[in-house]
């Protein structure tokens, strides 16, 4: 069995993040990925402008201009419950557009090359703990088996190793679907990403991205709303309609899916849970990678400070704090919203205009 000082389970960011970071402070490292790379990863990929910056910070790297989308940088737009007469461009706001199975792509490259073993297509199935952890996997109906010190699980909102931990963990999600539909140029649309305010549509958002020749369009909806996450799809098309002249051309793709929604949990002894896997994701806009990165490097610092005696989940509620108090005040604010609220924040933040 081979051994390990860190086993990190999922190759998105948080999971890249946290080997890449753990490799540079001298770890032996082991990342298990599911899929090939390159996979279709659900994303409406935007980035706060503040991203790059993080990931220069963090690992050390600047975002190649193969990862982005065109346009690759898009501006914000927001549209209360009132509609487009009260919404409006955010002066000197941008934001990041990527194609994001070419941005997992680069990172998990990235994270090879920095000394991390990478194996691909392998499926996390279970975990034994004793005076270390054994972390079994399977690779082309092959049962593989890791000895490590620290597993970290970084393996989405659906976390497997979550749920091996704590089988009864009741974690929210809110499910996101999203429409792709061909030639919005043909609508009144600017290289702008939209974030729309209804309540009758989404307690949280609903967006609108510009993708190449494209146009992205999605929400998120709590579990079991009604209306469903199709039937507020239908209502938004038809108020895109109304206040954007939005031409239902051609349906290219349609895509469901979940994100974390008011939750964090840490792990628990040497298990410790980042980005999607831990509940660290924004509920106003549903963005993730950036907390994910952010997290990653939070995990490996409080590794580190384990190895010399320090508590792991104390170190690492410790050097994470500031993202999951972050996250909940946000989502304590999502649930105090009316739609007199929404039409308030977008005033307020139409009226700030800063970056």
């Amino acid at each position: 069995m081979q051994k390990y000082d860190v086993v990190v389970v999922g190759g998105g960011p948080a999971g890249c993040s946290t080997a890449i970071n753990c490799a540079s402070l001298g770890m032996d490292v082991l990342l298990l990925e599911k899929d090939t790379p390159g996979r279709r990863k659900p994303c409406g990929g935007v980035l706060p402008w503040i991203t790059s910056e993080v990931i220069e910070d963090v690992l050390g790297e600047e975002m190649p201009q193969s990862v982005y989308n065109s346009p690759s940088e898009l501006g914000l737009y927001y549209v209360p419950p009132s509609g487009r007469v009260n919404g409006g461009r955010m002066p000197n706001y941008r934001i990041h557009n990527i194609v994001r199975e070419y941005f997992d792509e680069w990172l998990l490259k990235l994270t090879s090359d920095s000394g991390v073993e990478v194996i691909t297509e392998t499926r996390f199935t279970d975990l034994s703990i004793g005076t270390s952890i054994e972390v079994t996997g399977i690779r082309q109906a092959e049962e593989m088996k890791f000895d490590t010190k620290y597993l970290v699980g970084a393996d989405g909102v659906r976390s497997k190793v979550r749920r091996v931990l704590d089988p009864d963990s009741d974690t929210q999600a809110l499910i996101v679907g999203q429409e792709l539909w061909s030639d919005w140029k043909k609508s009144d649309i600017e290289d702008c990403f939209y974030g729309f305010f209804r309540g009758d549509l989404s307690i949280a958002y609903s967006y609108v991205i510009p993708k190449g020749n494209n146009l992205l369009i999605g929400l998120g909806v709590q579990q079991q709303q009604t209306p469903n996450v199709s039937e507020a799809l239908s209502m938004f098309r038809e108020w895109l309609k109304v206040d954007f002249d939005f031409h239902e051309e051609t349906m290219l793709a349609k895509e469901v899916w979940g994100i974390p929604f008011g939750y964090f949990v840490p792990g628990e002894g040497n298990i410790i849970l980042v980005g999607d896997a831990a509940g660290l994701c924004n509920p106003l806009s549903g963005e993730g990678i950036r907390l994910g990165i952010e997290s990653g490097e939070s995990a490996a610092s409080a590794i580190s400070r384990s190895l010399k005696g320090a508590n792991l989940i104390e170190a690492y509620n410790k050097e994470v704090g500031g993202i999951s108090d972050m996250v909940r005040k946000i989502f304590d604010f999502v649930l105090s919203l009316d739609d007199d609220g929404r039409e308030t924040f977008v005033k307020e933040e139409l009226s700030r205009g800063t970056i």
